[in-house]
């Protein structure tokens, strides 16, 4: 792994990885680059990976580390260079990559952070969390945003040693979610307008030659809009505990809007993402007592599988209960990793949703045996491949045997004209 940075002349030269330079000198660095690239543009593209985005613990040191290990491909074989800046941000260079191997580099990246709300909702190619630009036709760009950042850290620089003169310590620009803030955003939820925070997406057939056939429609607060909305200064992810409290609260907003069904999208089949918790609340009661025996059955609750394992007994409590009502079960955030070592039987849900990636893709191909037997023993026609954004999904989920998929990939096969591609 190569890192550039500067001597005191300015000059770039190379270090290895751990060996970090300062992050000041990784802007200054990228500024210099990025100038002496003015007569060299032809080829060139750069990726700007907004890492500040995610999570707290996802930006420590040795996990930004194993990151950039992503881009290795790019730097070693595209003339490639890799900047880290002092607000965790990484810029990557290359010269005459094709697609394939930039896309290959993000997927990736996508699979370590899977998990994390920034990547899950940042859009098809990862739009929302990368910047992608030809320095050919952008170079003007490329320099704005390479003097930008170099002022950035000039100015968290001079922060941090106010602080340090003060005898204080550099923080965070975000507060991690504490009791206090806990309450004053659970508040604002309660006063909320969530139409701008709720997502819909469907859950799709696709059988090979024919256009993906809607099947239910996976209701969902998204997180980012929420934070942008009402937490901007606080990491609602920092407390893990202290989270599921936040969306066992939102669970209960999320209910009273479903209650109100002023949305057209929710007269056909749907699911929504619940605490295990949220199945004993009023509002999930009320939510009941108001739908009819048919309707239920149009309902599918999703739960994710470390808040089931948090409570077993409660989960197979109401699991029981509302199975008996006609409602569907879906166990939700399985990875390729973890599928093998969950008793999907004992749980007896109706459904399960697997995290696709590329190395999944790339496990299924070579035959695993581990997966495509735990994959058979839940019966392929009760699995849903989500986080679709690539075609190979669709060719995972054919040597599975599997035909339920959801993602961005989806999302686009249903726009008018392209259908086809599903063939």
């Amino acid at each position: 792994m190569v890192l550039l940075t500067l001597n005191s002349q300015l000059e770039i030269t190379l270090m290895i990885a751990g060996k970090q330079a300062l992050a000041s000198q990784q802007e200054a660095a990228l500024t210099n680059y990025v100038q002496r690239l003015s007569k060299h543009t032809a080829g060139r593209q750069a990726l700007h990976l907004r890492m500040s985005a995610l999570r707290p613990r996802a930006r420590r040191p040795e996990r930004l580390q194993i990151a950039a290990f992503a881009f290795d491909p790019l730097i070693n074989g595209y003339d490639g260079v890799l900047f880290r800046l002092k607000n965790d941000d990484m810029v990557v260079f290359c010269k005459d990559a094709n697609k394939e191997a930039i896309d290959r580099a993000l997927n990736n990246l996508r699979s370590l952070y899977a998990s994390d709300p920034v990547i899950r909702d940042a859009g098809e190619d990862l739009k929302g969390f990368c910047r992608r630009f030809d320095l050919e036709k952008s170079y003007g760009t490329v320099v704005d945003f390479a003097l930008e950042a170099q002022e950035s850290a000039s100015k968290i620089d001079a922060f941090r040693e106010t602080a340090q003169a003060r005898g204080g310590s550099s923080a965070s620009a975000d507060r991690v979610l504490d009791p206090a803030s806990l309450g004053s955003i659970q508040a604002a939820i309660s006063q909320a307008d969530l139409t701008n925070m709720i997502r819909r997406q469907q859950v799709c057939a696709v059988v090979a030659g024919k256009p993906p056939q809607p099947v239910f429609t996976e209701v969902f607060t998204s997180m980012v809009a929420l934070r942008e909305i009402l937490t901007p200064d606080i990491d609602i992810h920092g407390n893990r505990w202290l989270f599921q409290d936040l969306t066992t609260h939102l669970d209960r907003r999320v209910i009273n809007f479903l209650s109100h069904k002023d949305d057209s999208s929710l007269s056909k089949a749907f699911s929504i993402n619940l605490n295990v918790a949220s199945l004993a609340s009023q509002e999930f009661l009320n939510f009941d007592r108001e739908m009819t025996s048919d309707a239920r059955r149009t309902v599918v609750i999703e739960l994710q599988l470390i808040d089931i394992l948090a409570d077993l007994d409660a989960f197979l409590f109401y699991r029981n209960f509302l199975s008996q009502r006609s409602y569907r079960f879906c166990l939700d955030g399985l990875t390729y990793q973890s599928l093998p070592l969950v008793n999907i039987e004992r749980l007896n849900v109706d459904l399960v949703k697997i995290f696709w990636s590329l190395e999944f893709h790339e496990s299924v191909m070579r035959k695993d045996r581990e997966i495509i037997e735990a994959v058979e023993a839940i019966d392929p026609k009760r699995v849903i491949l989500i986080h679709c954004d690539d075609e190979r999904a669709l060719e995972t989920g054919k040597a599975l045997g599997v035909s339920l998929f959801q993602g961005f990939l989806i999302d686009d096969l249903l726009k008018p004209g392209l259908a086809k591609r599903s063939a």
